[in-house]
């Protein structure tokens, strides 16, 4: 779906996906709820990774999900830190990125070898078979 568009709009989207899930998860729980909202930018990166973005991308899309992350929604007013939980939170962030984005791109490959072979007019039907490029 993105492969063919240049890497800053799949990058702006990243960036769009992470501010809008910040404000969700900001709105939707408390400051007290720092697992709950840090799961809802889990998801929100996951999403984004599974979009067909290149994994620099998602990997970029992640790195902005902790900045926002442990700025605004684990800490307050944008203050970053690098405490051992914080640091977990960004491997946790990159890992998710990069393996659903692999899985994405494993699965796009695979489908895009099958493809069913639809008959011609006059052709028998029965005679359809998976092509294999």
């Amino acid at each position: 779906m993105f492969g063919t568009e240049p890497a800053g709009f799949s990058l702006a989207g990243g960036f769009v996906t992470v501010v809008a899930a910040t404000v969700a998860a900001s709105l939707l729980l408390a400051p007290a709820e720092a697992a709950g909202r840090v799961l809802i930018m889990v998801i929100a990166v996951c999403a984004h990774a599974a979009c067909g973005v290149r994994a620099g991308v998602a990997l970029a899309t992640a790195v902005m999900a902790w900045f926002f992350g442990t700025g605004f929604l684990v800490n307050g007013a944008g203050e970053l830190s690098f405490g051992r939980p914080d640091l977990l939170r960004l491997g946790l962030f990159v890992a998710v990125a990069l393996g659903v984005n692999a899985c994405a791109a494993a699965y796009r490959a695979v489908a895009a070898r099958r493809r069913l072979r639809v008959p011609l007019a006059g052709e028998d039907p029965s005679r359809l078979v998976l092509v294999r490029n």
